[in-house]
């Protein structure tokens, strides 16, 4: 009975669990040392920055949009809390700073998608681009070395033997699905993704979802610039570079899908650790990153069909059943 009942709730873990199941498994056996804590929790510190950018990429995928300027967010955010910690200025205000000069991007997008209903492709191309030039513009170009204890502590620190870095990122991630499956805002984010028309017609104000969406989007890839400069002891104009397209990727991977309105916050988390662990995997297998960027790609296309299908299978089951 117990064996039956576990058989079952197997049955109902989504496709990409599996997918990260075997790829642990892989490594585990053609990878030494892979499978250690020590590396565990590597893996999974390098996975929070990801994961806290690919929490506000999936709120904008949810909406049937998207954020490209995250990455570019994470740059200036950093640089900009860089600045201030190497002229004296407190951590926590220098922190503040750079999440406030984070979000004025989220708050043109949100305001220009949301409230003025311009193309968000065009918006967060745009802003991408302006975020990424004053991030080289404050730095001048350079990268801002070394911050002390008290700022590292958060990317480099430990509590109890697991990283800083992790705790801060499952905190928000459960605050995020909190938001996202038990508040009125999150189920509009859901409705306004599936007919952003119907929605409106249902009496929700859909400019505000949206621009809450992209506020709270750049919030949280400010979150992640903040973590990666401390992470690495610098801080960088092109830190955050690429960050977008990973996000976007671990978004697709968890299972939401471009057209909005399915998928969650979960499927994310799963998806921003498939992608660490085949980052970590392959490092050690002595994969160079144009090799581990192809593998990864034609992992990641297999990981998407496998769920597609594991999908397909238990709503044919469902429907079976339905009809018994």
């Amino acid at each position: 009975m117990i064996l039956y009942n576990i058989i079952r709730l197997l049955k109902k873990l989504p496709g990409i669990v599996y997918g990260l199941t075997i790829i642990i498994v892989f490594f585990s056996v053609t990878a030494n040392y892979f499978f250690t804590f020590v590396n565990m929790m590597n893996i999974l510190k390098h996975a929070s920055v990801l994961i806290m950018v690919s929490l506000g990429m999936t709120l904008a995928i949810l909406l049937g949009k998207i954020d490209m300027s995250v990455g570019s967010v994470m740059s200036l955010v950093g640089v900009v809390t860089g600045t201030f910690l190497h002229r004296g200025i407190p951590t926590l205000i220098a922190i503040c700073i750079g999440l406030a000069v984070g979000c004025i991007i989220g708050f043109v997008n949100g305001y220009l998608i949301g409230i003025k209903r311009f193309d968000y492709w065009i918006v967060t191309f745009a802003n991408m681009g302006i975020a990424q030039s004053l991030a080289l513009v404050i730095s001048n170009g350079y990268t801002i070395p070394g911050f002390d204890s008290s700022f590292r502590f958060l990317g480099d620190g430990q509590i109890y033997g697991v990283p800083v870095g992790i705790i801060i990122a499952f905190i928000i991630t459960l605050a995020i699905m909190n938001i996202t499956y038990n508040t009125k805002y999150g189920s509009n984010i859901y409705s306004v993704g599936g007919n952003e028309q119907v929605a409106r017609y249902s009496g929700i104000n859909t400019g505000d979802v949206i621009f809450k969406t992209y506020l709270l989007s750049s919030l949280l890839a400010g979150f992640a610039g903040v973590l990666l400069i401390s992470k690495v002891n610098s801080a960088s104009p092109i830190a955050g570079s690429g960050y977008e397209f990973d996000a976007i990727a671990a978004t697709l991977i968890g299972g939401t899908p471009f057209d909005g309105g399915k998928g969650g916050v979960f499927g994310t988390l799963i998806g921003a650790c498939i992608i660490a662990t085949l980052r970590n995997g392959l490092n050690m297998l002595g994969f160079t990153p144009p090799i581990q960027f192809t593998l990864i790609g034609f992992i990641i296309i297999l990981i998407i069909i496998f769920d597609v299908l594991n999908e397909k299978y238990k709503q044919r089951r469902g429907g079976v059943r339905n009809e018994a």
